[in-house]
């Protein structure tokens, strides 16, 4: 049984699904430098960059109701997340219930913020420094 799983695993990450990988790990989080996000209407998300996208921690909270302006896909595609259980409403806002890999960081800040938003200039380091000017002086 354990070499049918086994199989399983490497033929489904073989196929470029990611469902068995963890998305972060202790010693990655200690290596790596992480960025916060805050907003109106309740966004206060904490997150990381990731080889696949922006990884947004669990327990990250994003604003609940989208601006006017608010790109339509961005409201479709959090309706998708609603339906599939990536976030739950709580009080003011919505919780991440677990780590989530955006493709990039301006789609986890549009997400987040519920407005469109540039992550490279919203995303920043504790000492203020956006992701923007991190990547610039890596």
């Amino acid at each position: 049984m354990e070499e049918f799983l086994r199989n399983i695993m490497m033929l489904v990450g073989t196929l470029g699904h990611k469902v068995f990988d963890e998305k972060r790990s202790l010693s990655s989080a200690i290596k790596k430098d992480i960025f916060y996000l805050s907003g109106a209407r309740g966004a206060d998300a904490i997150g990381e960059t990731n080889p696949d996208g922006f990884l947004v921690f669990k327990g990250s909270k994003a604003a609940i109701n989208p601006t006017k302006s608010y790109t339509n896909n961005f409201v479709k595609y959090r309706e998708t997340l609603l339906d599939q259980d990536i976030f739950i409403i709580e009080e003011n806002h919505l919780v991440f219930k677990d780590d989530f890999i955006f493709s990039s960081p301006s789609t986890a800040a549009s997400i987040i913020l519920a407005r469109n938003a540039n992550g490279l200039t919203e995303w920043k380091l504790k000492d203020g420094r956006t992701l923007k000017e991190y990547e610039t002086k890596k």
